[in-house]
């Protein structure tokens, strides 16, 4: 059955200084990559998923760089073993059930057409990080055809062990896509369109990372 977010301030702001802690314990250091403003109304924000620790960072990034009205979607199984999670912004999808997948993809495009921002990993499930294609699903057009003036904004997180004991944790926050790239698509293209400046941006990324080229980013 879909779930939708049923947000709790007291305990969003409960997991907000714990995540804060959690992550500055486990990583030596969480550097960003982002334009001087992001949308923080009707914005879907499209990020890779290759590690448990990516909801977290989600939440951080919106906690210390968006400062929206953020939900993000979760699968079912998780959400039913970790339902405060609900409480935090998140809401069920389970693309086993057409039912339950429509329901959240149309809840989703309600989100955004309301002003909110929702943060989607179009993958759907964790991937290795090296892995190309990233293979996104088609349910993120979905999402935009029903919200047309939505911002569609790439996030890219790259994971790396450098120099320290901990890892680093690598973040770029890109521009909205242009309208005029997608809009006029099917689903099927508009997916490839996503999916292709997403990998864009995540092998920049990369490419920055491994030349140890640390300029265009700064510490959150």
């Amino acid at each position: 059955m879909f779930k939708p977010s049923h947000k709790r301030p007291v305990i969003e702001w409960g997991f907000t200084r714990f995540n804060r802690m959690f992550l500055k314990k486990h990583f030596n250091r969480i550097l960003l990559a982002a334009p001087e403003t992001v949308p923080k109304e009707n914005t879907l924000f499209l990020i890779n998923h290759s590690a448990w620790w990516d909801p977290l960072f989600i939440f951080y990034l919106n906690d210390q760089v968006v400062h929206s009205d953020g939900h993000g979607m979760m699968h079912e199984d998780g959400l039913q073993k970790f339902p405060f999670f609900r409480s935090i912004g998140a809401f069920s999808i389970n693309n086993k059930s057409r039912k339950h997948l429509m329901e959240s993809l149309t809840y989703s495009a309600d989100l955004l057409t309301s002003g909110k921002t929702v943060w989607i990993f179009p993958q759907g499930a964790e991937q290795p990080l090296e892995k190309r294609p990233l293979e996104f699903f088609s349910g993120i057009s979905y999402i935009v055809q029903k919200a047309p003036h939505v911002h569609v904004v790439p996030v890219s997180i790259y994971y790396a062990l450098e120099h320290e004991r901990k890892p680093n944790a690598y973040i770029t926050i890109g521009e909205p896509l242009p309208q005029e790239g997608y809009a006029k698509l099917n689903r099927k293209s508009m997916t490839h369109y996503f999916e292709t400046a997403a990998t864009k941006q995540l092998d920049e990324l990369r490419a920055r990372v491994i030349q140890e080229d640390h300029e265009v980013f700064r510490p959150i």
